[in-house]
């Protein structure tokens, strides 16, 4: 990485992570500054009404006067109220100077505990590079400081703001505001409320996985070798073992979750789709790899952190839907990504040892080879199916099963000269793997055109596909469920994506959303795919004439432009009585889909659609949801 490189990242973290982080100080900086003002102005107030008696005081001899005015004018007033004596005779400024006071303690108490836990997280950053045992005791040891640390903030800035939301009014306009107070009170409260709930949320983290386990005893071949391995590796075989038609290899010791039976302990998961397109050694290279990190302890830390990084994520996710809590959010934010630094450095350190011990159990070749072929197939299949996903007609077949076996080997020889292909990644369930190039080369066999072209040349023999008696089987039938669900999930973004221009493509669009009645107090809403027309309207409204649609006290506002007019149309949404939500919900969705529409035109502008309007009879908004 060039130093112009490493200098517009460095900026790039700061704006996008420490900048934001920043934030957490502005709440209690401005109440610092606010409340010594406060105070200040109040003590000089005090000042000047209690001299201006001191000096009209007939009763005082000039050499009292002069001890008096003396004494009020080098002893701040709000500092005299905190002797008992004095303070009983102004009890209303007592309580304004002692709510000034702690005003400020607070803000004071706010910086100081996010300057400590700025520093504490950079410690356990730090702490956490040294190994796999340190990251898990960093971690745990920063959720914990930081939730406490959030809640506290949480607390502490929602006193801040009620104060500041009675004070700052009173001081500088002589007047509150009680609906300013009440709002900011039940603000903070909720997000409070919110904040301690998720503190105490339990996880139960389970990775849904699709594929069949395999049993052991029915496929003796296969474990036997897969066992021989796990000996070499130096490493206790899997507890399980899933196969399935995804294009990566992965070994987990998280709980699965396949064909809805939950299982614990190792799980490793292989890929029928790419042991077909491997070489005997290549699939063994790939199996020791996967294997490696069962012996390195990389799956244990895992399953350890793993419960941990998704209860911080929960975490945000409340901070950041918890109104007062959102700045406190950013700097949760901060640290998480800091501590991505190292989990990413982690990540990186364990694939190369892993490949290392990959490359002994096989060699350099091999795994190099087994590298280039994985990441290959991975590109390819996502070509495939990119392609089929952008078609604008439903398909028919999808058959990616059948474009792999048969277009592989000619892909692999193009992939061979790409000159990209060292920045490609391998897809992984859990860890971000480094670039294809670094991990050629810290195997000992740097990538080159050459390199490639010759460890892809070898035709793959599919040795331990030929292991596993029914693998044929198992996986045709993986695929002919992925492909019917790809079919499924095409055609429901044509119906998002489409303005219809033909009959075909109308087809398409009605059967996801077809004409509806919504029948209101004394009139009808019809809504198509195109318009939004009510019986009480003189003509439709089309979608594409809307500008916005919001729901506001309870009234329906639906802003148009038609030939450079602007128009507002209102519903009010008591008219449909029971069917309120169902209303705003549908109608949501369509307005919703031409939104799609037109976004998907906006990045595909040479597909220059024309919406066109089908007769078809219209349903009633029950006959629509059932």
């Amino acid at each position: 990485m060039s130093a112009k490189q490493s200098t517009w990242s460095h900026l790039g973290f700061a704006r996008t992570y420490v900048l934001p982080g920043l934030l957490i100080f502005l709440v209690p900086v401005l109440s610092l500054l606010f409340f010594r003002h406060a105070e200040n102005s109040m003590n000089a107030e005090a000042r000047s009404a209690i001299l201006q008696q001191i000096q009209a005081d007939p009763s005082l001899s000039e050499e009292d006067r002069t001890q008096a005015i003396e004494f009020f004018t080098e002893n701040r007033f709000s500092d005299l109220m905190r002797n008992e004596q004095f303070a009983q005779q102004f009890s209303s400024a007592k309580f304004e100077f002692a709510t000034f006071r702690w005003m400020i303690r607070l803000s004071i108490l706010s910086i100081a505990a996010s300057v400590l836990v700025f520093l504490l997280a950079g410690i356990c950053v730090g702490a956490s590079l040294y190994s796999q045992h340190s990251q898990y005791l960093s971690l745990s040891f920063g959720w914990q400081a930081l939730r406490l640390y959030a809640t506290l903030q949480m607390l502490i800035q929602g006193v801040l703001l009620v104060a500041l939301s009675y004070w700052v009014t009173a001081l500088w306009a002589h007047q509150y505001y009680p609906k300013l107070i009440f709002v900011t009170g039940m603000l903070a409260v909720i997000g409070f409320a919110a904040v301690v709930k998720a503190i105490f949320q339990k996880v139960d983290l389970v990775l849904p996985v699709e594929g069949e386990l395999l049993n052991p005893e029915t496929h003796r071949p296969f474990f036997t070798q897969l066992n021989r391995i796990c000996d070499q590796v130096g490493t206790a075989p899997p507890d399980h073992v899933i196969v399935g038609i995804d294009d990566n290899f992965f070994a987990t010791e998280v709980p699965v979750s396949v064909n809805g039976t939950r299982l614990t302990g190792r799980t490793l998961f292989v890929s029928l789709s790419l042991l077909k397109h491997l070489q005997t050694s290549e699939a063994e290279g790939i199996l020791a790899h996967e294997m490696a990190h069962f012996s390195g302890s990389d799956t244990l830390y895992s399953k350890k952190t793993a419960p941990l990084l998704e209860r911080y994520q929960r975490y945000l996710q409340t901070l950041y839907h918890s109104g007062i809590g959102r700045l406190v959010f950013y700097f949760m934010v901060l640290f998480r990504a800091l501590f991505q630094i190292s989990l990413s450095r982690r990540s990186r350190e364990r694939e190369f040892r892993a490949d290392n011990i990959a490359s002994q159990v096989t060699s350099q070749r091999d795994i190099a080879a087994a590298l280039l072929r994985v990441t290959a197939f991975a590109n390819f299949r996502n070509q495939i199916q990119k392609i089929l996903f952008e078609q604008q007609r439903v398909l028919q077949s999808a058959n990616i099963s059948q474009q792999l076996a048969t277009g592989f080997s000619d892909f692999s020889n193009s992939f061979a000269v790409d000159h990209d292909i060292g920045e490609l990644t391998s897809s992984h369930p859990f860890d971000s793997h480094p670039p294809l190039v670094e991990r050629m080369e810290a195997v000992g066999l740097p990538l080159s055109t050459s390199t490639a072209t010759e460890l892809l040349s070898n035709p793959p023999d599919g040795g331990w596909y030929a292991l596993i008696d029914n693998a044929e089987e198992l996986e045709q039938r993986q695929w002919h469920e992925f492909e019917t669900l790809f079919r499924r999930h095409h055609e429901e973004s044509l119906a998002y994506r489409l303005q219809p221009a033909g009959e075909e493509e109308c087809a398409i669009v009605l059967k996801a959303f077809p004409p509806v009645l919504i029948p209101r107090k004394k009139d009808t809403l019809s809504i198509d795919y195109l318009s939004l027309h009510d019986t009480s309207w003189a003509e439709p409204i089309l979608f594409s004439e809307i500008t916005s649609c919001t729901a506001v006290n309870g009234v329906l506002q639906i802003q148009s432009r038609r030939a450079g007019a602007k128009k507002t149309t209102r519903l009010k949404l008591k008219s449909f009585g029971a069917e309120q939500q169902q209303a705003l919900d549908l109608i949501g969705r369509y307005w919703g889909r031409h939104q799609a529409a037109m976004a998907y035109l906006a990045e595909h502008p040479n597909e220059n659609q024309q919406p066109v309007a089908a007769p078809v009879q219209a349903a009633s908004a029950a006959d629509s949801a059932s």
